[in-house]
């Protein structure tokens, strides 16, 4: 059984080693990689849960079912990558059910782990605005006038008042998974919001008026028995939705680079200022529309064709693109602190 255990998270670690080069190195999670990983996973999990851990199968099947639908709602939101959410759901697949998953009373252990992988891509952020701001000298606070104050204020009890009701009815309506899930319906939430927010529902006056008086009915029905529960839910949800105009503001700051157009290749994203001036151009295979997500990534033959656009008549000697954000480098990152920290916890649980 250990030595199931020990080959499964080589192959996770040496996964990690090579998403971490290939991401780096060629902004893209070869699939060979992938495909080698799990396979070799699927063969030590067959062993490993049918002859040794039969009693971890089911929250581990459990576990990794839901992970993969988190990591492909990352995907679909334009948040990850297809290449960072397979990465992510092959990872979950190597680690052990009984080193990491067993000893829990949430259904979704992994969710400690979305989690710190996305505290990892937080951290990073931070600190490479502080970077690009003190390297080129050119740090400046935003500029804080009153409509823009009470724009950010509307903004934020708008977000506060919708996902408020949503928490809300799920702890009336699932109590007790609520209460042993909270890391999980936190992840829901915030894709929730950061979902709405794109929507012209969000912005309708029904559906905010709806939430406000949900919000005040379950306030006036528990005001006499509001409980520790309570308080955590309405910190819970402040918290949520600072996050989410937090990053939404960061990403907008120091979303956008200049890159020599002759530089350019596949799998960049092109910002919308871009491709505009693409319009008047007669070169083919250049670009239409950009969504500034991975939905918008260079093809081999557009990428071709904005090197080319270089020297046509409205060509320039640069262009902007999206800044990309390495979240497989996160993830393995991730992962392994994840896994040092099972297995320095197991190691000391079994005295050595």
């Amino acid at each position: 059984m250990i030595l199931c255990e020990i080959f499964l998270l080589g192959c996770a670690f040496i996964l990690c080693g090579l998403s971490v080069w290939t991401d780096l190195r060629h902004g893209q999670i070869k699939n060979k990689h992938l495909i080698i990983a799990f396979t070799a996973g699927l063969v030590l999990n067959v062993i490993y849960y049918a002859v040794y851990c039969q009693d971890c199968l089911g929250i581990t099947a459990l576990n990794l079912l839901i992970s993969a639908l988190l990591s492909i709602g990352f995907y679909f939101v334009h948040i990850w990558s297809a290449g960072d959410s397979k990465l992510m759901i092959v990872l979950i697949s190597l680690l052990p059910g009984r080193l990491f998953w067993a000893n829990t009373d949430t259904i979704v252990p992994a969710a400690y782990l979305f989690l710190l992988v996305f505290s990892i891509g937080y951290l990073y952020l931070i600190g490479e605005a502080v970077y690009l701001d003190f390297h080129c000298h050119t740090v400046k606070l935003p500029t804080v006038t009153k409509a823009g104050a009470w724009a950010a204020i509307k903004s934020y009890l708008h977000a506060f008042v919708v996902l408020y009701a949503w928490n809300s009815v799920l702890s009336i309506a699932l109590p007790f998974f609520v209460e042993n899930n909270v890391l999980l319906l936190s992840l829901i939430s915030y894709f929730l919001i950061t979902i709405l927010r794109e929507k012209p529902v969000y912005h309708s006056k029904v559906l905010v008026g709806s939430c406000a008086v949900l919000d005040a009915a379950v306030l006036l029905l528990t005001r006499n028995t509001i409980a520790a529960a309570g308080v955590l839910r309405m910190v819970q949800t402040y918290l949520l939705v600072l996050l989410v105009m937090w990053t939404t503001w960061i990403a907008g700051k120091y979303v956008y680079e200049s890159v020599p157009t002759e530089d350019v290749k596949a799998g960049m994203i092109l910002s919308r200022s871009t491709v505009v001036c693409f319009a008047p151009s007669k070169v083919k295979g250049l670009p239409q529309i950009s969504y500034e997500d991975m939905r918008s990534r260079l093809t081999e033959e557009e990428a071709a064709a904005v090197r080319r656009w270089k020297d046509s008549k409205y060509g320039k000697a640069t262009v902007v693109s999206v800044r990309k954000i390495p979240f497989a480098s996160f993830i393995a990152v991730g992962v392994i602190l994840f896994a040092a920290y099972h297995i320095v916890t197991t190691l000391g649980s079994w005295g050595i």
